[in-house]
């Protein structure tokens, strides 16, 4: 039996691959529910959500909020709202169902990442030091997760390793010119998807036009235009009354006056990400493999130089920003690797160094991948709000949250509710926030009183609990907990607002 899987490896192994890193994400998509972080939930699913049950929001109404101007590009939040009617119109409802189907569908696309990972390092590499890019792109330890989410830092990848692939194999191979023009149509796609894909896209263009490429980066820039039509001017101004290009400017002018407002760090915080993601040793051959890269495979180095730059000067560091160009380091360092290993004397003197560090890092990685392929991420907040998707409309009209601190409950994702309409809600962070929504609700008739409670795990959870009997009776239905990983991450950093929540039944006091 392992013979005959040794043997079809052997004879194609680019498919094992595949299927390998196929049935990760399928895995992943079965069992990572939920959202990695606030914005692949709340800024496409929530507000695609919004859309169709005709919820205004910033993201949809130009001037609904005059003090929070609409920043984010249609075209991905659009596709999923297309898709949650879809789902709506042949009856399927089910809110953990539909994300089950939307993360099916994200599993399938990414495969592309290891398909273009593995084009690209063929470029320029032997097909072993191809097939190792396939790997890692296939088996990442948190890549399977992260593939079946709604982030747009990994769902523009695609678009944006296919646009690199053909723009270089045409320029390499003297290929055809209509290869430069899809090439600017598919990283137009992956920068409307995220607007700092044009650092990437920059990068390649720079260095066309330092070798008097001049055609060809006008064709790029004319299949780059492409896409900006249906999504920035047809999408955004026909259909939805944003003014040309508003989003997009509106998107810049916030981050300038916001650069500092978010998490931050030092000018070479990615360099060390990089260096610890991919795993020492392993991490620092594949630097080392970068920087033999600089001169010989420019074409490949300065777009994700350039992209690391922009963002290793740009104050916010997160650490998602650098996900659309993730693969390109064990590419660029393996690449440079195999130029090293036969022209530096001290890895020819040295050749178990990378053999082991390889292993190392594949020992290493495949113990993180698959608890992490795995894990329920945001578990307690999906569940608690799914814990209302059976009930009728009218028991889940009001909510309360309360919570220690305001953070905590300043974000629920009320899509898994299945809402035919979108509930009031009320949010308590402390006590005098108790005072302020009781009083609130005293001065309303009861059938504007909250039919749940949501209490986040907290130290001051049974005062809140005291106080609010005083004007309603609580009957404790469930807790839910926080996943395991969840719980790890909090522990690991207490900012991961990761909690059980208890659910509790309300009614209003009539005497």
């Amino acid at each position: 039996m392992l013979h005959s899987i040794k043997d079809f490896y052997q004879r194609n192994p680019l498919t094992v691959i595949l299927i390998v890193g196929l049935s990760l994400r399928l895995i992943a998509a079965v069992f990572s529910k939920g959202y990695a972080m606030t914005d692949d939930h709340f800024k496409i699913i929530a507000e695609a959500s919004y859309k169709v049950h005709d919820k205004e929001s910033t993201f949809w109404t130009p001037g609904y909020r005059e003090d929070k101007a609409s920043k984010r590009s249609m075209l991905y939040p659009y596709a999923n709202y297309l898709f949650l009617e879809a789902m709506y119109a042949v009856d399927i409802k089910d809110p953990q169902t539909i994300m089950f189907i939307n993360r099916l569908i994200h599993a399938l696309f990414s495969i592309l990442i290891i398909v273009f990972t593995y084009l690209t390092t063929k470029l320029f590499a032997s097909e072993k030091m191809a097939l190792m890019a396939a790997w890692i792109a296939a088996i990442f330890w948190f890549l399977p997760m992260m593939s079946v989410r709604n982030l747009i830092e990994i769902v523009c990848i695609p678009f944006l390793m296919a646009g690199a692939y053909l723009i270089i194999k045409a320029y390499l191979q003297n290929g055809a010119l209509k290869l430069f023009f899809w090439g600017g149509v598919l990283l137009s796609f992956a920068f409307t998807i995220r607007y700092q894909t044009a650092a990437f896209s920059a990068g390649l263009g720079l260095y066309l036009m330092f070798n008097n490429k001049w055609k060809e980066v006008l064709l790029i820039i004319l299949g780059g235009i492409l896409p900006l039509i249906p999504n920035h001017l047809v999408l955004e101004t026909l259909m939805y009354d944003f003014g040309p290009f508003e989003k997009l400017f509106n998107y810049l002018g916030f981050n300038v006056a916001h650069a500092k407002s978010y998490v931050t760090g030092p000018w070479y915080n990615f360099v060390v990400l990089f260096l610890g993601i991919f795993i020492p040793p392993f991490s620092f051959i594949l630097a080392r493999g970068v920087v033999r890269s600089w001169k010989k495979h420019l074409i490949l180095l300065l777009p994700f130089l350039l992209f690391i730059v922009f963002h290793s000067v740009f104050p916010g560091k997160q650490e998602r920003f650098i996900l659309p160009v993730l693969m390109y380091f064990p590419i660029i360092g393996l690449i440079g690797y195999e130029d090293l290993k036969e022209n530096s004397s001290w890895f020819k003197k040295h050749p178990k160094f990378f053999r082991n560090s390889w292993r190392a890092f594949m020992v290493v990685n495949i113990i993180l991948l698959i608890p992490i392929t795995l894990t329920y991420s945001k578990r307690s907040r999906v569940e608690s709000m799914y814990y209302l998707a059976d009930k009728p409309q009218k028991e889940k009209d009001v909510l309360l949250y309360m919570a220690g601190r305001i953070n905590d409950v300043n974000l629920m994702p009320v899509f898994y509710s299945n809402y035919e309409y979108y509930p009031t809600y009320y949010k308590v962070g402390n006590m005098q926030d108790l005072d302020t929504v009781m009083t609130t609700l005293q001065a309303k008739s009861f059938d504007r009183y909250p039919d749940y409670v949501f209490i986040v795990e907290h130290d001051e959870k049974e005062k809140q609990i005291q106080k609010l009997g005083d004007i309603m009776e609580l009957e404790f239905e469930t807790t839910i907990e926080a996943g395991f990983i969840d719980k790890l991450m909090h522990w690991l950093n207490p900012r991961n607002k990761n909690y059980d929540i208890h659910v509790y039944k309300a009614e209003p006091k009539t005497s």
